[in-house]
């Protein structure tokens, strides 16, 4: 019976195992969308911008704390002994017990706009980190795209690698055939071998190259790159049927209104120009430092003082309320305000500087997208015709061979012209792709 309970735990286990391997070795699918959604919610530097945006939101709720009162509560208990001798010269002791207890406020009623231009700096350096926060999410949109697409590109590529050792293995099935029944050399049996040798080589570099696009698609989404994922999307397409020829021409002659609307649309630039404002209102926090200070206080408290214990039961004889209005000005700092003030200034400089130089950067990215696109189309336009004349160029050198008035290195020639036509044609559809996502991010209008 003891044997039997053995051997029917460690069939459970065995089981659960088995099922564990299987559970764990299914694929999750991966989309395009998908990919997308889990970059935003676990992408590192998004975390970072949000947790920079709680801190500074918490920043704006202490610049509003600046125009309330303050408020504290307080209290005390001593205990004081003592003894002493008389004229008479008698001994004596005495004890005083005594407690207190009161609550004061105080208000600033005027800083020198500290208060107003604190609120107003921390509103904007919140505001900033908004729009940083936004930004960050758009890029991680377009590198989660171009990291997407290269996993697909390369493995169309592994397609195509794969297909070409199958052929190579088929021709040189055939010439081995022919070779023996005495109708090829074995040159040609050679050199079928060395074109399938090297054929293979590119088929492990193509495997490779997979590997590592899935790879770096796992890791900036913030996955476990240990698990298995399947990439698939069948909206993205393999060919493309929506290149306007004039297209690129048009978008260059609007270049410049392509550029303002980028600026006024890119959420870095606004970031960047409430980073100037909060600089702004950081002038007139320094300069504050001029100005005179008025505040008022306020405090109410009992007071109990007994020499035989009732300390607190005479706490409500003896109450007291003070107010108070204080003002100060001042007049000599030691040069520190004018230092803050000269300090602030050049920050503000700089601020108004980084907000020109993020305006020319803007111009230079949609440019410089604007060029990648159309090198793009021009790349895919270009490939599709290599891969039509390509096509047709192995067809035909295949016949020749096949009837014999064709060598087989015509053949090899032909069909690694092929190959190379396609990867062009498979490189320039993702090129293409990740080009217009480029252009959309350089607009600013890319989807988050």
């Amino acid at each position: 019976m003891k044997k039997l309970l053995i051997a029917l735990v460690v069939s459970l286990l065995f089981a659960e195992g088995i099922f564990a391997q299987s559970t764990a070795s299914v694929p999750k699918v991966l989309t395009l969308s998908k990919a997308v959604e889990v970059a935003l919610d676990q992408n590192v530097t998004v975390k970072q911008a949000q947790n920079n945006l709680e801190r500074d939101q918490s920043g704006v709720t202490a610049a509003y704390g600046r125009f309330l009162p303050t408020l504290s509560a307080s209290s005390s208990w001593s205990y004081q002994s003592g003894e002493g001798f008389l004229q008479s010269g008698d001994r004596y002791s005495s004890t005083l017990k005594s407690a207190s207890t009161g609550v004061n406020a105080g208000l600033t009623l005027f800083d020198g706009f500290s208060n107003t231009s604190n609120l107003s700096q921390s509103t904007s350096t919140a505001v900033s980190t908004e729009y940083n926060l936004s930004r960050t999410r758009q890029t991680v949109v377009h590198t989660a795209r171009r990291l997407y697409y290269d996993v697909l590109r390369t493995r169309r590529l592994l397609e195509v690698a794969d297909a070409t050792v199958k052929y190579d293995n088929q021709q040189l099935e055939k010439i081995k055939e022919t070779a023996r029944l005495g109708s090829a050399s074995l040159v040609n049996v050679y050199q079928q071998q060395a074109q399938g040798g090297q054929d293979e080589v590119n088929l492990v570099q193509a495997q490779s190259n997979y590997q590592n696009a899935i790879a770096n698609l796992v890791a900036y989404l913030g996955l476990d790159v240990a698990e298995t994922f399947t990439i698939e999307d069948s909206s993205i397409p393999e060919v493309i049927n929506d290149i306007d020829p004039s297209g690129a021409k048009q978008r260059m002659q609007d270049f410049r209104a392509m550029a303002n609307q980028a600026v006024s649309a890119r959420f870095d630039y606004l970031s960047t120009k409430e980073l100037f404002n909060a600089a702004d209102a950081g002038v007139t926090i320094a300069r504050s430092n001029y100005y005179p200070r008025i505040s008022s206080s306020a405090s109410y408290g009992l007071n109990g003082t007994d020499k035989v214990g009732n300390e607190f039961q005479d706490l409500k004889n003896n109450k007291s309320f003070n107010w108070s209005l204080s003002f100060s000005l001042p007049i000599f700092s030691g040069f520190q305000t004018s230092q803050a003030e000269q300090s602030a200034l050049v920050l503000k400089k700089n601020a108004e500087l980084g907000l020109y130089d993020k305006q020319r950067t803007i111009q230079v990215e949609v440019r410089s997208a604007l060029l990648q696109l159309e090198f793009a189309e021009g790349s895919y336009n270009a490939s599709i015709k290599s891969l039509q004349f390509q096509e047709q160029n192995l067809k035909v050198n295949q016949e020749k061979y096949n009837v014999g008035s064709g060598t087989l290195l015509d053949l090899l020639l032909a069909q690694n012209s092929y190959n190379s036509a396609l990867t062009s044609k498979i490189n320039a559809v993702f090129q293409y792709l990740t080009a217009k996502s480029n252009l959309e991010l350089a607009l600013g209008t890319i989807q988050q």
